[in-house]
C-alpha cells in the first residue's frame, strides 16, 4: 500500500517503501532496504547503532530543558561549597584557640651595682624606716605608754639585763620617758638591794648613751620626792634606795636640789646625793 502525492504539488522525489506491516517508511531511499526482520532473530541483539546518538536519562518533555539541568548542577556545587566554607570558616578559630600564646621574652642588660648605689639606698631605707617608726612613736597615747612601761618594769627585774633596758629609752617616745622613770623607780625602792643597783646601771647607761635627757629625769623623780618621807614609813630603807637612784642620774647640783626641796629631809637627802 502506497500513499499519494502531496496535494500542493504531485509526488516528491524521494521515494518511499513499505515495510513488511505494510507501512510506508520516509527516507526509504537513502539507503538499501533493511530486511524485515524474522520472528525469533536474535542475531541482532546487544549492536548499537552509531549513526544515532545514544542518551541517557529520563525522556519526555522534561528532557530538552538543559539549562535548567545546568541551573540545578550549578546550584547544588554552589550551594555545598557554601556550606563548606561555613564549617571551614567555624573550625578556623577553633584552631586558632588552640595555639597557646607564649609571651616575648625581653632581654635586658645586666649591669653590677655600684658602691655608691649601695649607700644610697641604704641611706634612703634607713630615712624611710625612721620616718615611719617615728609617726608611731608620736601618736603612742597615754594609756598605751602606762601599758608598755608596766610590761617593760616586769621584764627589767625579771631578765635583769642592762642591754636589753637601753630598748626600753629608743621604742618609747621621749614624752613619756618621765613616766618611765617614775614607775622603775618607785618599784625599786620599795623592793631590795639587788634591784636598787639593777635600776642604777640601767639609769647610768642611759645618761651614758643620752637615751633620756635630765630634764625627764628630774620630772620623774620629783613625784617620788613629794612622798619619799611617807613612803619610809612603810619600806625603812627607801630613803636611801631613792638617793642611790637619783644619783646615778648625773643631776647637777641644781637639778638635785630642787628634787631634795621636796623632801621634808631635804638636809639629810642633800647629804646622800654628795
Amino acid at each position: 500500500m502506497s500513499r499519494g502525492g502531496s496535494r500542493r504539488g504531485g509526488d516528491r522525489g524521494d521515494s518511499s517503501q513499505a515495510n513488511a506491516d505494510g507501512w510506508a517508511v520516509a527516507g526509504g531511499g537513502n539507503g538499501p532496504p533493511r530486511p524485515p526482520s524474522k520472528a525469533g532473530d536474535l542475531s541482532n541483539f546487544g549492536k548499537i547503532n552509531k549513526t544515532t546518538p545514544m542518551t541517557f536519562g529520563p525522556s519526555g518533555v522534561f528532557a530538552n530543558k538543559k539549562g535548567d539541568n545546568k541551573r540545578d548542577s550549578v546550584s547544588r556545587t554552589s550551594s555545598s561549597s557554601n556550606m563548606f566554607s561555613i564549617l571551614n570558616q567555624g573550625s578556623e578559630p577553633a584552631a586558632e584557640a588552640k595555639e597557646p600564646q607564649r609571651r616575648r621574652i625581653v632581654l635586658a642588660p645586666r649591669s653590677k651595682p655600684s658602691a655608691d648605689d649601695g649607700a644610697v639606698k641604704s641611706e634612703s631605707e634607713a630615712e624611710s624606716e625612721a620616718e615611719a617608726a617615728a609617726p608611731a612613736a608620736v601618736e603612742m597615747t597615754q594609756e598605751r605608754a602606762t601599758q608598755k612601761i608596766t610590761e617593760d618594769c616586769k621584764e627589767l627585774y625579771s631578765v635583769r639585763s642592762v642591754d636589753e633596758a637601753e630598748s626600753y629609752f629608743t621604742s618609747l617616745p621621749a614624752v613619756h620617758h618621765p613616766l618611765l622613770v617614775k614607775k622603775f623607780t618607785s618599784r625599786a625602792i620599795e623592793a631590795k638591794a639587788p634591784d636598787v643597783q639593777l635600776l642604777a646601771e640601767v639609769f647610768a647607761r642611759a645618761v651614758e648613751k643620752s637615751l633620756c635627757t635630765p630634764a625627764a629625769f628630774e620630772e620623774g623623780f620629783m613625784p617620788i620626792a613629794e612622798l619619799i618621807d611617807d613612803i619610809t614609813i612603810d619600806a625603812p630603807k627607801a630613803f636611801t634606795f631613792f638617793a642611790n637612784v637619783v644619783k646615778s642620774a648625773g643631776l647637777d647640783d641644781e637639778r638635785k636640789g630642787r628634787v631634795a626641796s621636796k623632801a621634808i629631809e631635804e638636809a639629810q637627802f642633800l647629804e646622800l646625793l654628795s
